[in-house]
């Protein structure tokens, strides 16, 4: 189902359309149905990538094969481990993006290895921009997507926001190959990082060059804004509040901000437009302005303190000098 949202076939008049139209998909088996180790995970995302898994039984992924994007539609509770930052270390400096799950915690802590350095994290929406009940956020979050809400509640009723798919028809082994619907629906953090995965391979095709440090503030600087009206509870009594830091307590819809579940919601077409022109955005600070002459970047990595306050704490004006980008 992953797979499909990558790179399903496109515009040929059946099913869904995967995102990145015409990639490549390696498929790497990590988890069984019992689950797996992190070990398992690091090898997958080594091999993937070229890298020796240190298992010399294991063949070598031929150079042609090589994944520039690693999708991790998986994770677990606790903070990055050793293992999984000196991997993410090792692929990003190959110019690897790793992009992964935040979750489906409700709205707990951001799930390793999406909460690693580096990795592009990426939580649940609904299908009016709000956090998705399910879905974890926190700061190590760098954008989020789609990830599919019923809103009906009744016994039986269609749902109405699924993520549309590709899937199979077998329940022990493979059978007729079968889409997702409203009866068999779709949902998950697990569903919006291939959405941001397949976006990213699609920049990647426009810009081969392109670092993970740059995809990653490209994403970020053409996501939209979140919503922070319109959302209502249903049958749960009360508005739908502002998301806060995530905490022992479960936290269900809420309003997304750039502390809690990125940069806002992701816009494949923006971000693989600016990719087509090759020309990274750049900031351009008023003289009269307290920030003048200091280090700026888009996504705020850049500890510029005033006040306490750091670069991601600003409402930024973006004006289109230079004619690059339109709009």
């Amino acid at each position: 189902q992953t797979a499909g949202l990558i790179g399903a076939l496109t515009n040929n008049g059946v099913g869904m359309a995967g995102v990145g139209r015409s990639v490549r998909v390696l498929p790497v088996r990590v988890l069984g149905k019992c689950g797996g180790f992190d070990s398992d995970i690091v090898a997958g995302m080594r091999w993937a990538a070229g890298l020796s898994t240190g298992d010399a039984s294991v063949p070598a992924n031929p150079v042609a094969n090589r994944a520039r994007v690693i999708n991790l539609s998986l994770g677990g509770t606790g903070a990055c481990t050793q293992i999984y930052q000196d991997t993410v270390n090792e692929l990003t400096a190959m110019g690897v993006t790793v992009v992964a799950s935040a979750g489906n915690g409700t709205g707990h802590a951001v799930n390793s290895p999406a909460n690693c350095a580096g990795v592009i994290g990426v939580s649940g929406l609904r299908h009016i921009g709000t956090k998705v009940g399910y879905s974890d956020l926190g700061p190590e979050v760098s954008i989020s997507a789609p990830a599919g809400n019923c809103v009906n509640e009744g016994a039986a009723e269609p749902c109405l926001y699924p993520i549309l798919t590709t899937s199979n028809s077998g329940l022990t082994t493979p059978a007729g190959a079968i889409y997702t619907d409203s009866m068999n629906a779709s949902f998950g953090t697990s569903f919006s990082a291939p959405l941001v995965a397949g976006s990213v391979a699609l920049m990647l095709a426009a810009q081969a060059s392109w670092t993970p440090s740059q995809i990653r503030t490209i994403l970020r600087a053409t996501a939209r804004p979140f919503p922070t009206m319109g959302a209502d509870n249903g049958s749960i009594p009360g508005p739908v509040q502002q998301c806060r830091a995530p905490s022992n307590l479960e936290q269900l819809q809420c309003y997304c901000t750039t502390r809690t579940c990125g940069a806002g919601m992701l816009d494949a077409g923006a971000a693989v437009q600016v990719a087509a022109v090759g020309v990274l955005p750049q900031i351009t600070v008023s003289p009269a302005s307290p920030l003048s002459g200091r280090l700026l970047t888009l996504d705020g990595a850049t500890s510029v303190v005033l006040g306490g306050r750091n670069v991601a704490s600003y409402r930024w004006a973006i004006a289109n000098n230079g004619g690059i980008v339109p709009g």
